[in-house]
């Protein structure tokens, strides 16, 4: 009896937790530099999160190695609701492209929701890099082999992944360069020093429609409906390829369901505003919003997805 009396007491603390959550500022992790794609999708959901829950979402960058230094904070902070974590696909490509993580990419963490997904990836060049199209890159790759190089977000980073996947289905051997995240990599790209990346939506799309990047192909199964003049990769020639992406919120391993279904349904009001889905499609961004079961199932299946992807691609664990 006295244990059905501290099971019911404990359910309805919890609840009460949950229901005056949050009492001050909650920080966003966001595992890359300023200006990636992960970064400015988390502004655009931190904002609308900060007048849904009446409390400051405060931006935290931490970048580097591929993501996973903020990670790693965000796995061994308190599972209060006060910290948490927006991330994208390469939470899960991680795992096949690592020998050794600081974290459980399922285990240590608290799914909260499936954000957005994203179309694709841009196949993106500077104004001075002689390929106008995507043949003429496979060209110029196929008689320079290791010559012409490519940036990306990090090693088995999806923008990494969408290169390695090229040089299998198109048969060529374009050298990888891998930057501490997509930000730093654009800018390098902007000013001549790669010629080449495989570049995420978010970030990229806006510079495309400037006239400061030029556009190849795009990486998904559809045509960019912000860029609907740039073929696909199929299109273009290389016939089954497709890399796409995804952004989610997760808290620390043991937060109270009664904060997580909060924050859950926060964000999926936030993805549903009519300003998130104007922003969100002029990035080419798809918004999702999930419960927390069914982003764990999501997550699982593509932790499986990834696996399969680097075990083709030959990449090495490092």
């Amino acid at each position: 009896m006295a244990a059905r009396w501290i099971a019911i007491l404990l359910a309805a603390y919890a609840a009460a937790c949950g229901a005056a959550y949050p009492e001050r500022p909650v920080r966003l992790i966001v595992p890359a530099a300023p200006g990636g794609a992960i970064d400015v999708v988390g502004r655009i959901v931190g904002a609308r999160l900060t007048d849904v829950l009446g409390q400051n979402i405060v931006i935290d960058n931490r970048a580097g190695a591929n993501n996973i230094i903020g990670t790693e904070l965000a796995a061994h902070a308190a599972p209060d609701g006060y910290t948490l974590l927006i991330t994208a696909g390469a939470h899960t490509i991680n795992p096949s492209v690592y020998r050794k993580l600081p974290y459980d990419a399922l285990r240590d963490f608290t799914p909260v929701s499936h954000i957005a997904n994203s179309g694709g990836l841009v196949v993106v060049v500077h104004s001075s890099f002689s390929a106008r199209t995507l043949q003429q890159l496979i060209e110029q790759a196929k008689a320079n082999p290791g010559k012409v190089s490519y940036g990306s977000a990090g090693f088995g980073n999806a923008t990494h992944l969408a290169g390695e996947l090229f040089n299998i289905m198109a048969g060529v051997q374009l050298l990888h360069v891998p930057y501490k995240a997509a930000g730093p990599a654009v800018n390098d790209l902007l000013g001549g020093h790669i010629p080449l990346m495989f570049g995420p939506s978010p970030v990229v799309v806006p510079m495309v429609q400037a006239g400061r990047l030029r556009p190849l192909a795009f990486t998904g199964p559809r045509r960019s409906p912000q860029l609907p003049d740039v073929p696909t990769v199929d299109e273009a020639g290389v016939k089954g390829y497709e890399m796409t992406g995804w952004y989610g919120m997760y808290g620390p391993r043991g937060m109270s369901m009664p904060i997580v279904d909060k924050l859950s349904a926060a964000v999926r009001e936030v993805v549903a505003m009519p300003d998130t889905l104007e922003r969100f499609a002029a990035l080419n961004l798809e918004a999702v919003g999930s419960t927390p079961a069914a982003f764990a199932d999501f997550l699982a299946k593509d932790l499986r997805k990834y696996a399969e992807i680097a075990r083709h691609a030959g990449i090495k664990p490092q």
